[in-house]
């Protein structure tokens, strides 16, 4: 029991007291026992002190911020074409009041914008309507041509025609006097397109009733008038018999006369000539044999039709040797004259001009 009771005080705080007389005597027997625990410092007790009050803190009101919306703002814009047509659909734009329209003018092929109704930059009302009228675009031009099938000439000034892109044409040959329609090149009908188009109707007079092209020859047995169109008005000249011409077209009239186109608006009767399909198998030309010349020195021109050029041989009634064209001058050496009394100038060593196509210069 020693041994427990010494626990006990061990672990029991003791209260330090004088020891009585009886105390002592009863331990005396005991061992001392020693104290292991190290000393404990006096324990001061401190009156806690109360903290200084703290004045309350009074909340401040925060201050309210009252924003009205603004209402909402719609804007219809219609796209449409010239007639009120819709061309796409409506575009709905929407917004505040007063807050500012952004648009971007939208694109159609075919048209371009024409004019904006009841556009605004904002949004003016809660409900809004605006309208672009959009325009056609024109198309590309049709040109027509009226042709002389067998002169190549214009018949009339081109006629131009346009429309808008995507419009309907459809052309019929306009009648056009002493002629009649002989054919067409390109399209008489369609639409006009982004391209430029062109139209060529050809004709051929009343009174030609076939047209040949040919590339052969004729002699004359006759001296020929010449004329500017079968049957048409005579020049005042005649080509002699016995030249030799090349032939570039045969026209029969419907009076079923037979003419001869030598070149441009020159023209023979068929009357007493000899055609020839090639011109080497007749090259022996009949000649004239009684020829007087005298040589002379005179000046001139070449008188013929205006832009017109006129032919010169290297001997009277001989081989082609060139042109020469209206107004040209001309140094004239000899003038021959025939049986016939018909006069040539000789212009160079083989180069004769029929007088008939010579003004003479003034002499001094």
């Amino acid at each position: 029991m020693a041994l427990m009771d010494w626990v006990k005080r061990l672990i029991t705080p003791r209260v330090t007291s004088r020891p009585t007389p009886a105390h002592r005597a009863a331990t005396q027997d005991q061992p001392p026992v020693m104290d292991t625990q190290p000393p404990r410092k006096p324990t001061v007790a401190s009156t806690p002190t109360a903290p200084a009050p703290v004045a309350p803190v009074t909340p401040r009101p925060t201050p309210t911020v009252t924003t009205q919306a603004k209402p909402e703002a719609t804007l219809v814009i219609r796209l449409v074409d010239t007639h009120d047509r819709p061309l796409q659909p409506a575009l709905v734009l929407t917004g505040r009041l007063g807050e500012t329209v952004h648009l971007t003018f939208p694109t159609i092929a075919g048209y371009v914008l024409l004019r904006m109704d009841g556009m605004t930059q904002t949004f003016l009302n809660e409900y809004g309507l605006t309208t672009l009228i959009y325009q056609r675009q024109w198309g590309q031009p049709i040109t027509t041509y009226l042709i002389d099938y067998d002169s190549g000439q214009l018949l009339a000034l081109p006629r131009l025609q346009r429309d808008v892109l995507g419009a309907t044409f459809q052309f019929t040959p306009p009648a056009v006097d002493g002629y009649h329609i002989f054919r067409a090149q390109g399209d008489q009908y369609g639409t006009y397109t982004t391209h430029p188009q062109r139209l060529l109707y050809f004709y051929r007079r009343d009174a030609w009733q076939t047209v040949q092209r040919v590339e052969q020859y004729v002699t004359l047995t006759t001296d020929h008038a010449v004329y500017d169109l079968p049957a048409g008005q005579a020049y005042g000249y005649q080509f002699p018999a016995q030249s030799l011409w090349r032939l570039f077209a045969i026209i029969t009239l419907t009076d079923q006369s037979v003419w001869y186109n030598l070149g441009g608006n020159q023209w023979l009767s068929a009357q007493d000539t000899q055609r020839h399909e090639h011109r080497e198998r007749h090259l022996e030309i009949p000649r004239v044999t009684q020829l007087t010349g005298q040589d002379v020195q005179l000046t001139g021109t070449v008188d013929y039709i205006p832009h017109g050029t006129v032919m010169i041989y290297r001997e009277p009634y001989g081989e082609i040797a060139g042109q020469l064209a209206n107004g040209e001058l001309l140094e004239i050496r000899r003038r021959v004259v025939d049986d016939q009394q018909l006069r040539w100038y000789q212009i160079g060593p083989a180069a004769y001009i029929n007088a008939r196509y010579v003004r003479l210069a003034k002499q001094l």
